[in-house]
């Protein structure tokens, strides 16, 4: 759960965390750990949390519009993770970081995960190190789109999708880094697989 959820349904119904613990029960330090992101509620707390509120698991969760009441919230929570690796599904326990709240218009947020940058690669374009970057799932790219690609088959990386003829190139946005360049052979083997092309990008200080 996304504490910033928890923190609208409190402010729509001038509620404080103070009486949000005395009413259902829940420790201050619990509430205090879930908004640092030190832990995450069970599911036995996001049941008395939701039946608190009046209000569905999924809207509590963000994977459907939450009621009108609530500031009309029109936003989803959208898995982050660390790093992508080889194989099904793209987002496991072990890489989960938790939640970051995104405006999909009416999307699935299935369809879309957030990737935290590692590195300076893409800095020219505001992706700088820690940098939450929305991708939606695909397994396809335009020409100059954004993608995190799985390039030999271990671990993805972020960068410009470019075709030029029969050969693929990934391109960094920072003179520092050079192309890595690919074959349609690459992607027919499972060595390359893109993964998703981003939506948007979230620098946090």
């Amino acid at each position: 759960m996304n504490y910033s959820v928890l923190e609208r349904l409190m402010a729509a119904r001038g509620i404080s965390a103070y009486r949000l613990s005395r009413d259902t029960g829940i420790s201050p330090s619990s509430l205090s750990d879930w908004k640092r992101g030190r832990s995450a509620p069970k599911a036995d707390k996001l049941s008395i949390i939701a039946d608190y509120f009046g209000v569905s698991l999924d809207s509590l969760m963000g994977t459907e519009r939450v009621a009108s009441h609530t500031a009309a919230l029109s936003e989803y929570l959208v898995p982050v993770i660390g790093s992508i690796r080889a194989g099904l599904p793209i987002i496991t326990e072990e890489e989960l970081q938790g939640f970051e709240l995104a405006d999909l218009g009416g999307a699935s947020p299935d369809d879309y995960f957030f990737l935290r940058i590692n590195g300076d690669s893409m800095k020219n374009i505001g992706m700088i190190n820690g940098s939450l970057v929305l991708f939606r799932k695909q397994q396809y790219a335009e020409e100059g789109q954004v993608v995190a690609c799985l390039v030999g088959g271990e671990s993805a990386t972020v960068k410009r999708f470019s075709k030029r003829g029969r050969r693929i190139f990934l391109l960094p946005e920072n003179p520092a880094y050079s192309p890595i360049e690919l074959s349609p052979a690459d992607f027919e083997t499972g060595e390359a697989r893109i993964l998703g092309v981003a939506v948007e990008a979230k620098t946090k200080f």
